[in-house]
């Protein structure tokens, strides 16, 4: 019932239209005092400390900037002209485009919403322009940013390595047949989309100079995921030394290579990175009260008999979790949701033996369908505000795509060597 309670109270605090880190320190603030007495709030303040402390955290505020640079710097426009050469020529052939845009470009900035506001001007700009509403031109662009976070690098998985205390790199290696298997979802759908909606056809193939102009112009934007993967797993450097290794690339390429990032640029970039890493900095500084609340008053423990109690097989358990995640996400904010999820279901699915490397990614993948899915879905909100459609226009032409994201999720959960597989490869030890 305790429990119930402040899981009520944080929705309650919520839907006031209080943000969601004050409405975390507020409820925990409260709860320590009529549980654990005023005299002890200090441990409120030395726990929102200490919330903020851990290495891998620095990695955010770089993976931001870089995906920030690279947005800013031209790299964009270069990564979608080789999709375009890749998959642009068949019917929906653009739609494709988008997906195969956002596989290329997860692999440096880390974030969905970097991505549907980087790559999504462009995509959208291009699909309206080819002939496709512009519905549903941002129906893709927004499903096709949820794959950022979950290919490699990505912001997300940093912080549930912090929390979790796991390594952020078998984290990261984790996450690349999944963020594979979602863009294959998505293409399969617009497959058969194209088909029923009479999508357009992409022109025939360039000429091959032009093509290897192409190729030649963006192949130092495609080099950096691959050298940010090779330089953590030969372990010259570690996923925060390879953000500011990612920073500078992108600060290189914008500035120097492609000439597209003015000085006056950088300043405005610094700034609007320091303020999203504000944004989640926040969010996790006073998470940490929170989580010591819930574990103070053993509400893991509750939620854990709760839910063996309805089930002790893992699959029952875990198609609950799922259920209850996406239900969530359509209402928080994906790295909120996270920070609260964690400590109530980390217990759970370690008394259950599944790996928490593997829970991670079925975690973030829940995380990334919400931000799609209505009335808070942040991606949603963006590319409607850059295709200038409404929310209520892209939530009719969303849920072919969603299901196929849903399909992924499945797909993920049951078959734990999709998310395992290369991390047992590289030798992580997992269990």
């Amino acid at each position: 019932m305790f429990a119930v309670s402040i899981m009520l109270a944080i929705c309650v605090v919520i839907l006031c239209g209080i943000p969601i880190a004050v409405a975390l320190g507020l409820v925990a603030a409260v709860t320590m005092v009529f549980t654990i007495g005023p005299d002890l709030l200090f441990i409120f303040i030395q726990r929102t400390y200490a919330g903020t402390t851990s290495f891998p955290l620095l990695a955010i505020p770089f993976f931001v900037l870089a995906g920030n640079l690279m947005n800013i710097g031209g790299t964009t426009e270069r990564i979608f002209a080789v999709a375009q050469l890749l998959v642009g020529r068949i019917r929906g052939g653009l739609a494709h485009v988008n997906v195969l845009g956002s596989v290329i470009f997860a692999g440096m900035s880390g974030s969905a919403v970097a991505d549907a506001a980087g790559m999504g001007v462009i995509q959208q700009r291009a699909m309206t322009k080819a002939g496709y509403t512009a519905r549903y031109a941002a129906t893709i662009t927004a499903t096709s940013s949820t794959i950022g976070p979950i290919i490699p690098p990505s912001i997300p998985f940093v912080i549930y390595g912090s929390l979790a205390n796991v390594s952020v790199g078998a984290l990261f290696l984790a996450g690349i047949i999944p963020g594979l298997v979602m863009a294959g979802s998505l293409m399969i759908a617009i497959a058969i989309a194209a088909r029923y909606m009479n999508l357009p056809r992409g022109e025939g193939f360039p000429p091959l100079g032009e093509a290897a102009q192409a190729i030649l112009r963006a192949l130092p934007a495609l080099m950096l995921p691959p050298a940010i993967l090779a330089v953590i797993f030969t372990g010259i450097a570690t996923p925060t030394e390879a953000a500011v290794v990612a920073a500078g690339f992108a600060f290189i390429l914008g500035r120097w290579v492609y000439r597209e990032l003015a000085y006056a640029d950088v300043v405005k970039v610094i700034w609007e990175s320091a303020r999203q890493t504000a944004q989640v900095m926040f969010i996790i500084a006073l998470s940490a009260p929170f989580g010591w609340v819930l574990i103070q008053q053993q509400i893991p423990n509750a939620i854990l008999e709760a839910l063996l109690g309805i089930s002790s097989e893992a699959w029952v358990v875990l198609l609950i979790i799922n259920i209850v995640l996406l239900i969530l996400g359509m209402f928080i904010e994906g790295i909120a949701l996270m920070i609260i999820a964690y400590p109530v279901l980390m217990p759970v699915v370690l008394s259950l033996g599944i790996d928490p490397i593997h829970f991670g990614v079925i975690l973030v993948l829940n995380l990334m369908i919400g931000l799609v899915t209505p009335p808070v879905g942040l991606c949603l909100y963006v590319v409607a505000g850059i295709a200038k459609v409404s929310i209520a226009d892209i939530t009719r032409e969303i849920w072919p795509y969603l299901l196929g994201l849903i399909i992924s999720l499945m797909l993920v959960t049951y078959i734990p060597q999709i998310s395992l597989w290369l991390p047992n490869l590289f030798g992580y030890g997992l269990r």
